[in-house]
């Protein structure tokens, strides 16, 4: 990640000049490796609670586990509060690696390091509105779209189990939780859903950052 330093004005730096890009190089190979980290992490964990919901929905129409269905929809709600925190650090990653660029730049008086430019154009842009990957800046991009793919999905293995909890509980199946299951999983839902899209589209904390991170990564003497 120390590659810009091999440019040819690289040689006019000096030492203190040299070892603060230096830095500010290992700083982006950090946050460029959380952002990779964190995307993975994503994408295992909703794979592995839609593995094991699926798996409950299944038990529970067996006569072993009826009772399986329960956690249904308690689970599904609780994946994307989890989803979201995951989503929640690779927002950090790419804004700092998106200011660690600008600062190189800045430093070199010319564009060395474009990814954050070529990451806004192909994904979303980052000052857009949005809830997780669902852009209001590119609502028909890919990353829009598979978000709208994964929340239904969702929706309907949680429309599953309430149908499942539903029925269990109509059927004197749920013992002495029976009267609070139903209304306590949507009261669950609901306040999930409405934190994480405050969260994401009242941007509190990602302004924050933002300002955070111009005052940290000051501009260079030279920049415009």
């Amino acid at each position: 990640m120390t590659q810009p330093l091999d440019a040819p004005d690289a040689g006019e730096l000096t030492d203190s000049a040299r070892l603060e890009l230096e830095l500010l190089a290992d700083q982006l190979a950090r946050m460029r490796s959380m952002l990779f980290g964190y995307s993975e992490r994503f994408f295992d964990t909703i794979r592995n609670w839609a593995i094991l919901t699926i798996l409950l929905l299944v038990a529970s129409t067996t006569q072993l586990v009826p009772a399986a269905v329960v956690p249904v929809p308690f689970i599904v709600p609780f994946a994307f509060l989890e989803t979201g925190y995951l989503f929640f650090y690779t927002v950090f990653a790419r804004r700092h690696a998106e200011r660690l660029e600008h600062v190189i730049n800045e430093r070199f008086g010319r564009e060395v390091l474009a990814a954050h430019r070529l990451e806004a154009a192909y994904f979303y842009p980052p000052d857009a509105p949005k809830i997780a990957a669902f852009s209001l800046g590119n609502p028909l991009g890919f990353t829009s779209i598979a978000t709208v793919g994964y929340s239904a999905g969702a929706a309907l293995l949680w429309l599953a189990g309430m149908v499942g909890l539903s029925n269990l509980v109509a059927h004197g199946d749920a013992g002495q939780l029976a009267g609070v299951l139903v209304p306590g999983a949507i009261a669950w839902t609901g306040l999930i859903a409405a934190s994480l899209v405050w969260t994401f589209l009242a941007r509190r904390d990602e302004d924050r950052l933002v300002r955070e991170l111009e005052s940290a990564y000051r501009r260079g003497p030279n920049a415009g």
